[in-house]
């Protein structure tokens, strides 16, 4: 039952640089917000997107540095996140409390 309103938003800007024909760096920052009533039993519905609580905003700022060449390639990625969340909730680490995440990983593959 929901008796209360709620909304997810968000916005992101991108962008690229090729340095050579095999090596590119992209990056992007992102905002993403949750409105809400904290503590009604609704977090499911209203961060059911963003996996922010109720109520929450959140920065993160992402790099890609990628190296191709033909069908190869080798992309890393590299993302901080930072939330403003009310008190005693979050969304990482060990408890779900945490507001911070710092997020790496290295992809790799051919291109068909």
């Amino acid at each position: 039952d929901l008796n209360h309103g709620f909304s997810n938003y968000g916005g992101a800007v991108l962008a690229s640089y090729s340095f050579t024909p095999t090596l590119s760096l992209a990056g992007r920052v992102e905002y993403l917000g949750v409105s809400g009533h904290p503590g009604l039993g609704q977090e499911p519905y209203a961060s059911g997107i963003t996996d922010l609580p109720e109520d929450s905003h959140a920065w993160s700022v992402t790099l890609t540095p990628t190296y191709q060449a033909g069908d190869f390639f080798l992309r890393g990625e590299l993302s901080y996140v930072t939330a403003s969340c009310p008190t005693g909730l979050g969304f990482s680490g060990a408890t779900g409390q945490g507001t911070t995440q710092l997020r790496g990983l290295i992809e790799t593959g051919f291109l068909f």
